[in-house]
């Protein structure tokens, strides 16, 4: 691949997830800045790279280094870049680096890296996790273009927005879904062996926004444009309805005037099968199965949940795609088209939004305080049937055999087996915190990733705990993958803790996403993931303990500095 190193800017990560832009013959600094611009579209508009190419070729990182370079210099009164995080070296494919895009109106005469306006809505866009899904890259890009530029501008007077164009760089290159380590990213929101992921994360924890989309593609489909929001029942129900009832619906009545057909994002799979986790296992019946839909996963692997799991208002988006050159520019415009229907939902609805999300998330540490009998921790759910709604009508492509060019026919379709609500099959009561040993550095330094607080002890104790003992345990035999039954019992303890072990008090903003990492019944927790070696034997002890005292134990805030 051709390099453009004459154009390309050198980023430097620096303190506060700031950047340092170098240029060959010198820096633009601050001070060096045009001075800040009206909030209305400048006359000529910056190609993005797709565009520049006639979308004969998929944007690399080369490309967009040197596009956000140029953006920035057009745009220093809204915009900043930095760099979030760097992939890994591969044999064929070298480190690259993971760009984040800030968008906010700047206060008179502000220069350095843009500052959110805390009284607006953030909006994080994250997209590429799978490398082979190429517009949605290409549509980002477009967006963060018209945000800084162009006709989007204004919405800027309304929300902040955050943009990672390409979180996988590798696999962008590659056009292949994985990334460096072959790891599907969009699987690996729990255990985070993935640089991009980490990455996702950090901007996640350090900006706290409000709303986050998660752009992808799927196949070919009539439905060119879908949108799913969370799905996991211990998110806030009112996100959930808000998400449906006010930003899908407009969504889809602005891409009909587009004619562009929408629908929330549907899943189609064997009937009574859950492959979301991600596990690699064998289909275990040979031959055609009868098949269902539901909506998206509950699996807070999945990057809309994993950042959901905070009372965000989360969604994922799916372009429809036959993953080749020839349809890009197509497959671009109807990500674009979607993603600027959702902007601007969400710019319309700012207020009530900040308040909806920010109250949530106040209320979810009163809870987690007052660990009400009635407001558990759903540990293991199914997708059910809605008997108000046994059916659903679609719409699709006719299938045909070979494939035939031009516009193919449209029929109906009638989904008997359709599975439209989430229903908790386990749950337990809220903890107070949890023990985990002081050697347990892997499993403590994951929690902090995901934007867990943890603390540690600064003396020897004998606590009150809850220790479970496991009754009977038949574990997966696939990495990825829960126990197929575990059945534990707990029983109260007076146990010995040292300094330097670790406590985790469920009283934070992660209150709900701590049980579901922590619990052995948990079909989200680490307990599924063969890396932290945590599945008990029959007889034995679960090694991470309930904490049940009244007070919680004297500790310290472990690596509070984390980036």
């Amino acid at each position: 691949m051709k390099q453009r190193s004459a154009l390309l800017a050198a980023v430097t990560l620096i303190s506060g997830l700031s950047l340092s832009i170098h240029y060959p013959g010198g820096s633009l600094s601050g001070a060096q800045r045009q001075p800040p611009k009206a909030m209305t579209p400048a006359v000529k508009i910056l190609k993005t790279p797709a565009e520049e190419a006639g979308y004969t070729r998929y944007s690399q990182s080369e490309d967009i280094a040197a596009f956000l370079s140029r953006l920035s210099a057009e745009a220093s009164d809204v915009l900043s870049v930095s760099v979030a995080g760097r992939s890994l070296p591969a044999a064929s494919y070298g480190a690259r680096d993971i760009f984040l895009v800030t968008m906010a109106v700047r206060a008179s005469g502000a220069s350095g890296p843009v500052v959110l306006d805390p009284g607006k809505p953030t909006v994080l866009f994250t997209a590429a996790q799978h490398g082979n899904e190429q517009s949605a890259k290409e549509a980002v890009l477009r967006i963060v273009r018209d945000l800084a530029v162009g006709e989007l501008r204004p919405l800027l007077l309304k929300v902040n927005v955050l943009a990672m164009p390409q979180t996988n760089p590798y696999g962008n290159a590659m056009n292949v879904r994985t990334n460096e380590l072959d790891l599907d990213l969009n699987r690996d929101h729990v255990k985070m062996e993935a640089e991009s992921v980490r990455a996702i994360h950090r901007v996640f924890r350090a900006f706290r926004p409000e709303v986050t989309i998660d752009v992808h593609e799927k196949g070919d489909d009539y439905y060119r444009v879908s949108i799913g929001c969370v799905s996991n029942v211990n998110i806030g129900k009112d996100l959930q309805d808000f998400s449906r009832t006010v930003i899908l619906a407009e969504i889809e009545k602005a891409l009909k005037k587009k004619n562009t057909a929408f629908h929330e994002y549907l899943v189609t799979e064997d009937l009574g099968v859950d492959t979301s986790s991600g596990a690699a296992y064998e289909r275990g019946q040979a031959g055609p199965r009868e098949e269902m839909k539901r909506f998206s996963t509950t699996d807070l692997n999945d990057g809309r949940n994993s950042l959901g799991i905070f009372e965000t208002l989360s969604f994922i988006q799916e372009g429809a795609s036959r993953h080749d050159l020839e349809t890009l520019r197509d497959r671009t415009a109807w990500q674009y088209q979607g993603l600027k229907a959702f902007l601007e939902s969400a710019a319309g609805h700012a207020p009530e939004i900040l308040q909806t999300v920010r109250g949530d998330r106040a209320r979810l540490l009163e809870r987690a305080a007052a660990r009400a009998e009635g407001d558990p921790i759903h540990l293991r759910m199914m997708f059910a049937r809605d008997p108000g709604q046994p059916q659903l009508l679609l719409k699709r492509f006719e299938a045909v055999e070979p494939p035939v060019r031009g516009t193919p026919k449209v029929v109906d379709e009638v989904v008997k087996n359709w599975f439209p609500n989430v229903e908790p099959t386990l749950s337990v009561p809220r903890p107070r915190g949890y023990i985990i040993r002081g050697d347990r550095l892997d499993i403590v330094e994951t929690l902090l990733g995901l934007g867990v607080e943890v603390g540690m002890l600064v003396k020897d104790a004998i606590l009150d705990t809850e220790v479970y003992e496991v009754a009977e345990i038949d574990p997966s035999d696939v990495d990825y993958e829960a126990p197929k039954k575990i059945e534990v019992s707990g029983k109260a303890a007076r146990t010995p803790v040292y300094r330097g072990d670790f406590y985790v008090d469920c009283v934070q903003p992660a209150a709900n996403l701590v049980p579901c990492l922590l619990e052995p019944q948990s079909v989200y927790g680490f307990v599924r993931y063969w890396k932290f070696k945590l599945v008990p034997e029959t007889g034995g002890l679960f090694e991470i303990l309930r904490f049940s005292g009244k007070e919680a134990p004297a500790v310290i805030p472990y690596r509070p500095w984390r980036p």
